[in-house]
């Protein structure tokens, strides 16, 4: 336990550091534990009497990640570029696979902030094959079953193929193999974020809205 909890003040503290130098500004807040939940943004001044600006933070867009963001990319960006102008991807898909790429990239200019986000998940979606099992008989049991077979499905025929060709252009991920279940990492996240925001085009991320 307590070596878990300095690898999470590590983490936070490598964030912090990489908010600063591309930027961000946390002009009122503070991040720390939330009582076993994770991590909070926390106020950390009261308004200034008769002051309209009441911002909190400042992140920069540059720090989002948007798929105009994706496409001025140095390594990926070209690449992408051309599988929007053919069609083989829309915005939306454009974000999902640049953000698992990034994710399993050993030198990604986003590791901080990634490594900042849930790894595990309450989702059925998540569930090992044996806590799988003991939902069997029950609605969701088959409901689960049936949307990760078609998940599967979308991951082998088009997904995984994609990502990892975004990630070979980068000599140092060059071996890196993508699995199904960092498909499911990105479709439950994604599902979370929709839980949580009234932003529901998720065409952009933004550093701080959802951390683990």
């Amino acid at each position: 336990m307590a070596t878990a909890a300095a690898d999470d003040d590590v983490k936070l503290e490598s964030f912090l550091q990489w908010l600063q130098s591309n930027g961000a500004d946390l002009r009122s807040c503070t991040i720390r534990a939330c009582g076993g939940k994770g991590l909070g943004v926390f106020s950390t001044a009261a308004p200034e009497p008769g002051s309209n600006d009441g911002v909190a933070m400042v992140v920069p867009l540059d720090l989002a990640i948007t798929p105009m963001r994706v496409l001025q990319d140095p390594l990926v960006g070209p690449r992408c570029r051309a599988l929007l102008e053919d069609g083989v991807v829309d915005d939306r898909l454009l974000v999902m696979l640049f953000l698992m790429a990034e994710r399993r990239r050993p030198g990604s200019l986003w590791k901080p902030y990634l490594d900042m986000l849930p790894s595990t998940f309450g989702s059925s979606l998540w569930f090992t094959e044996e806590e799988l099992a003991e939902l069997e008989g029950t609605t969701l049991h088959r409901a689960t079953l049936i949307q990760r077979k078609s998940l599967q499905s979308s991951f082998d025929e088009k997904v995984k193929g994609l990502v990892e060709e975004l990630l070979h252009v980068d000599e140092s991920a060059s071996s890196v193999e993508v699995l199904f279940e960092d498909f499911l990492w990105y479709v439950i996240f994604l599902f979370a974020l929709k839980a949580e925001t009234t932003y529901y085009n998720l065409h952009l991320i933004i550093p701080f809205y959802h951390l683990d």
